[in-house]
């Protein structure tokens, strides 16, 4: 098998803070938004004429002195969140008068991309897989194919659900049952799992990585799905030296089916170096599955979607194994029947130029993973409020290609880990967000061009005293500028803090129930013409 050392290891540690730019960040930010229309432009000159008031504020702006401020940054918030309904608007508009079941020499319009008729909407063939499919690089030695759904959740549903149907295509044994043995610690997944665990596949969650990889290199595993980085506040990254080694150690005549769940590191997780680790032990079908909302949309989140990116061995026995086309095929059928297939309104609104395009994405990926970084950094040498700081890059192994994450989670001291405290660490980050007048926002996801922080508390850690353990995870988006910086400072200032008895000293004027009521959002922001 390869050696990985050199195939997924970095050449240097990553910056722990940002590189000098050629020009200042909100102007950098005002030309991005401009190139947003530029290509809608070039690929469509009829609808780049409806944004031509949006253009004149961003000419306006950008013809001034560009000022690096806080209200510079709004007005951008403003203006990309104006793009945003723009193009929505006008995506929907274009579909809005077809049926769910139009007459049968109906072909839709889309905004760019030409489209097929269909009978029922939930059976179209989006041409959004053709244009992802184009961006994806070949493999040598597998095929690869390209499958989209409503979202990630419903790509790991269909996915999980045809493997349990095509079971006897890849039973070893005499056994009923496959066993999907899972490592991630994404509420949702393991909500699914629980759902589909059933006894023709049996699906079984773990939190320790060597103990299902001592699993999966004993034979016990037929499907392994791993997140490479495990959406819980740990942030463990998977070590692929080890899997390496379980996978060496796994008896020859058990076959073996691999799943990735990569919306957490989006582009910046290369597949190929992995396959090439596995020898002549390679997977019969491997089936990387990501949502598309989060990091391949520059921030905007214009439409759930989810992607599996299926891959078979060319030299598989397809008369006894699925090759990646015949499980596209199946996942294809199995959408239509499930309802799990884009309806047509999500394909319009997808076919902007900017969406899944490689240069577009990695550019924004980049941005949104250097942010998390450099927070990260700032914040795990201040002892105080926070037990620990976790985050890829300050984890053993950081060198990792992969060891990134659009999110950093804070935990806190056990004994302070109260709801209580909870409620008021975001009050008085509410409190300073207002007078400090930043960009950042409450809420959930990640990926976005702003900031965003939450108060995570997971059910599944509940205590017997009815108290949960509760993470305090950050979001830092793509933007940089005063309102990264800001956030950064503010969180350094509320870290150093002893504990949230001094926390509670400093701010005695705060009430979390009237301070959260007011969190600061868009809707203020949207209504800025």
């Amino acid at each position: 098998m390869t050696n990985l050392e050199n195939l997924m290891t970095r050449s240097r540690k990553p910056a722990e803070s940002l590189s000098d730019h050629s020009t200042t960040p909100c102007r950098a930010d005002a030309l991005s938004l401009l190139a947003m229309l530029e290509s809608l432009t070039a690929a469509n000159p009829k609808l780049g004429e409806r944004f031509e008031d949006w253009r004149l504020q961003v000419d306006d702006l950008l013809a001034a002195t560009v000022k690096d401020d806080l209200n510079t940054e709004k007005q951008l918030e403003a203006l990309a969140m104006d793009f945003r309904l723009h193009w929505i608007s006008l995506a929907h508009a274009l579909i809005a008068g077809v049926m769910k079941s139009p007459p049968s020499n109906h072909i839709p319009l889309l905004p760019i991309s030409l489209s097929s008729n269909f009978l029922y909407e939930r059976v179209l063939r989006p041409t959004l897989e053709k244009r992802i499919e184009e961006t994806v690089p070949d493999i040598p030695g597998w095929q690869t194919e390209i499958t989209v759904f409503s979202s990630g959740m419903a790509a790991i549903s269909a996915a999980i659900t045809v493997l349990r149907h095509k079971k006897d295509q890849y039973r070893s044994d005499n056994t009923h049952t496959l066993q999907l043995d899972m490592f991630g610690g994404y509420f949702e997944t393991l909500a699914l799992l629980d759902l589909l665990d059933s006894s023709d596949l049996n699906c079984r969650s773990f939190q320790d990585e060597p103990q299902l990889l001592d699993r999966f290199g004993s034979g016990k595993t037929d499907i392994l799905f791993l997140e490479l980085i495990a959406y819980d506040w740990k942030q463990t990254v998977v070590d692929p030296a080890r899997f390496v080694q379980a996978l060496e150690a796994r008896p020859s005549d058990r076959p073996w089916i691999l799943i990735l769940d990569t919306t957490l590191i989006g582009p910046i997780f290369q597949l190929e170096p992995l396959l090439m680790a596995c020898g002549e032990k390679k997977p019969l079908l491997v089936l990387e599955i990501r949502s598309g909302l989060k990091l391949e949309q520059v921030g905007l989140e214009f439409s759930n979607v989810g992607i599996v990116k299926t891959l078979s061995p060319e030299e598989l026995d397809d008369n006894r194994y699925l090759s990646a086309n015949q499980f596209h095929r199946a996942l294809a059928f199995s959408r239509g029947k499930m309802g799990t297939a884009l309806s047509l309104s999500q394909v319009s609104i997808l076919d902007a130029p900017w969406v899944f395009h490689p240069e577009w994405t990695l550019k924004h990926t980049h941005s949104v993973m250097d942010n998390n970084r450099i927070l990260a950094f700032a914040l795990s040498r201040i002892p105080g409020l926070f037990s620990r700081v976790n985050h890829p890059a300050l984890g053993p192994r950081s060198d990792l290609i992969w060891a990134e994450s659009p999110i950093v989670v804070m935990e806190f001291h056990e004994a302070e880990d109260t709801r209580e405290n909870h409620d008021f660490l975001l009050a008085v980050i509410t409190h300073e967000v207002r007078q400090r007048k930043l960009v950042f926002q409450k809420g959930a996801s990640f990926g976005f061009r702003h900031h965003r922080c939450e108060i995570i508390q997971p059910s599944s850690y509940d205590y017997p005293d009815g108290e949960s353990r509760g993470f305090f995870k950050v979001a830092m988006g793509a933007r940089r500028g005063p309102s990264l910086n800001g956030v950064i400072l503010l969180l350094q200032e509320l870290a150093a803090f002893a504990d949230f008895k001094a926390l509670k000293l400093a701010y005695p004027g705060i009430k979390p129930e009237k301070e959260l009521a007011g969190f600061p959002d868009l809707t203020a922001i949207r209504m800025i013409r």
